[in-house]
């Protein structure tokens, strides 16, 4: 028996309930590359405008949201995520600092090591560079079921996987 298509707010069918009128996998794939990479650069244009909001240059508002996503880290962790040499990423963890953002610490488990982590204030630049976002992003996924949700969340979670593997097997 076949399933009968999902019609969306929209008008469009859902393309996942085999639908012959849906397009075909190959056309799906072409379809998520070229909106994957429009996404890419949608993301950079806008990390580019949070980072002029901010005061900071790219490179610097790049370090600064790392640290809010992965949270303590060493130096050479911070420059291998952002395929910097030590020596820049010194001079970003300087401006950092000096904006009252990050702080050098021991590091918890090597006393040899020095960590950088946000200082307690930092967050508040994360509201100020991008006002809105929390709500749009929000109504952006109101509409969809948990199941739903899981998906997007599960595929995300697989695309960076894949995306960390890809970068590591070039490094």
């Amino acid at each position: 028996m076949d399933a009968v298509p999902a019609a969306h707010s929209d008008g469009l069918l859902d393309a996942r309930d085999g639908d012959a009128e849906s397009r075909s996998r190959g056309e799906l794939y072409e379809s998520l590359q070229s909106d994957g990479q429009r996404l890419a650069v949608r993301l950079i244009r806008l990390l580019h405008r949070m980072a002029d909001s901010s005061g900071m240059n790219p490179t610097d508002f790049q370090c600064y949201t790392l640290l809010r996503v992965s949270g303590s880290m060493t130096p050479g962790e911070i420059a291998e995520s952002l395929c910097l040499s030590t020596g820049s990423v010194t001079g970003v963890v300087d401006r950092l600092e000096a904006h009252g953002l990050v702080e050098r610490t021991r590091h918890p488990r090597d006393r040899r090591k020095v960590a950088v982590r946000l200082t307690a204030g930092a967050e508040r630049l994360a509201a100020s560079t991008a006002p809105g976002m929390r709500a749009a992003m929000t109504a952006l996924h109101a509409d969809y079921t948990l199941e739903e949700l899981t998906v997007i969340t599960d595929w995300l979670d697989r695309v960076g996987t894949t995306l960390d593997g890809l970068t590591e097997s070039r490094g």
